[in-house]
């Protein structure tokens, strides 16, 4: 039982214990208990060896030094407080109090290696709830280790499973580059509320690190996407396990253009949406197109029936509309000579909004006006001649070596169905329709 001498905790204290007490912390018997006014104190002395024996009083002799331990002490000073000789100020006891010194640094590093020992024991010498005291009795300490230990500890601490909240938290924002950094890299789990403050303010390693890291979930991706850092960026796209909304395809489709590597890292991601992807198709290069093209054009039954139901329903635009042949050769002739007004035929022969048609015949790669001319259901005769006129008139926005055979290689081997089905996306693309509607 500890009794402090500035309070009365009489409820509970026999009168003769509580005297006892007062007498081994050499304070007023009145302070302690409110029934010492009764007795005399030169019976104190007395009172004291007829109650107890000699190791009863030897083992309440101990317990009260405890308590004048646990004593604070006062740093205002009274008078009752007599000082010694070197002007330091004296406890109860008499003695001067010990100077509050702070461990040095080789304590704080020991105390620190001695926690993490605690946390790392197995289940059945520590309980969870015992490692992650421990775990927040470590944060008090991590500010005063060099940064060597640091390093080092956050090895051990990263490869934990119970580790507390908030000594991750720590150690993942810290702001020595190596602890953070060593976190990212093998820290199991990391609370997407913790990378999301990292991200704000990550250098190019650490995001880089960030977009590595498995089963990242959308506002974490969207996040590195939005620091808009090419590396960390592309190291999202190559990684499979992170989770990537249509909004940030989207967005993406403006960041890679010119990129090969993103380019080539975004058409090959396995959760690419077929819709952003056949949009792609206008932002990056010939070889990636014929990739796009294969990847999401599929030939069946199926495809067929859906191009009839939607023309119907009036979803998908009747592409071949009512074109004739002196339709088709006044759209040749205007491709031919440049003529601006190629863009408003098309769209009447194809009933393709002007935006659509607009893009397709100023197209410096090609494969979308045979797409085009497939729908129209022209011959390969028609598209031949029309392609070497092109290519020959000098006018014709089409540009690049062997453009013939390669052009008219894509219109043999693209289905009628397979046109109308790109085209269909490229004409909902411009209009706000179909996948794109917002």
């Amino acid at each position: 039982m500890a009794f402090d001498g500035n309070n009365q905790v009489a409820a509970g204290v026999q009168p003769h214990e509580g005297l006892v007490a007062a007498a081994f912390l050499l304070c007023d018997p009145a302070k302690v208990i409110p029934q010492a006014d009764d007795l005399i104190s030169d019976e104190i002395d007395g009172l004291i060896a007829q109650l107890f024996t000699a190791a009863e009083s030897l083992k309440l002799e101990e317990s009260a030094k405890n308590a004048v331990i646990e004593i604070p002490v006062d740093d205002t000073g009274t008078d009752d407080t007599p000082a010694g000789q070197d002007g330091k100020k004296q406890g109860a006891s008499g003695k001067a109090s010990p100077d509050s010194a702070k461990p040095d640094i080789q304590a704080y590093a020991q105390a620190s290696r001695d926690l993490v020992a605690i946390m790392i024991l197995p289940s059945g010498q520590a309980q969870p709830q015992e490692r992650l005291f421990a775990g927040d009795t470590l944060l008090g300490i991590l500010p005063h280790i060099p940064p060597a230990d640091l390093t080092s500890l956050t090895r051990t601490v990263a490869r934990l499973d119970v580790v507390s909240e908030q000594l991750r938290t720590y150690l993942v924002t810290h702001s020595d580059n190596d602890v953070s950094c060593r976190m990212l890299k093998e820290a199991h789990y990391i609370s997407d509320a913790d990378l999301l403050r990292l991200v704000a303010t990550a250098n190019e390693q650490q995001l880089r690190l960030v977009a590595r890291r498995r089963l990242l979930h959308v506002v974490v991706c969207d996040a590195i996407i939005d620091s808009e850092n090419t590396a960390a960026i592309l190291d999202l796209l190559r990684n499979a396990e992170c989770q990537l909304s249509n909004t940030a395809f989207v967005r993406l489709m403006k960041i890679v253009v010119g990129d090969s590597d993103l380019e080539t890292a975004l058409c090959n991601r396995a959760d690419l949406p077929q819709a952003i992807g056949l949009q792609l198709f206008w932002r990056v290069g010939r070889n990636l197109r014929r990739y796009l093209l294969s990847r999401f054009l599929t030939e069946s039954s199926s495809l067929g029936r859906v191009m009839s139901i939607g023309i119907k329903a009036a979803a998908i635009p009747h592409f071949s509309g009512n074109a004739s042949e002196e339709d088709i050769e006044t759209l040749i002739s205007q491709i031919e000579k440049g003529d601006p007004e190629a863009a408003d035929t098309l769209s009447r022969c194809c009933r393709i909004a002007p935006e659509t048609a607009g893009r397709i015949v100023n197209d410096p790669g090609g494969e979308p006006i045979t797409v085009a001319f497939k729908c129209l259901a022209q011959s390969r005769l028609v598209m031949a001649q029309a392609l070497k006129r092109w290519l020959e008139s000098g006018k014709c926005p089409i540009k690049g070596d062997n453009r013939l055979v390669e052009l008219h290689a894509q219109f043999d081997a693209m289905s009628f169905n397979k046109a109308r089905m790109l085209l269909a996306y490229w004409d909902w693309a411009a209009r706000g329709a179909g996948p794109f509607y917002s």
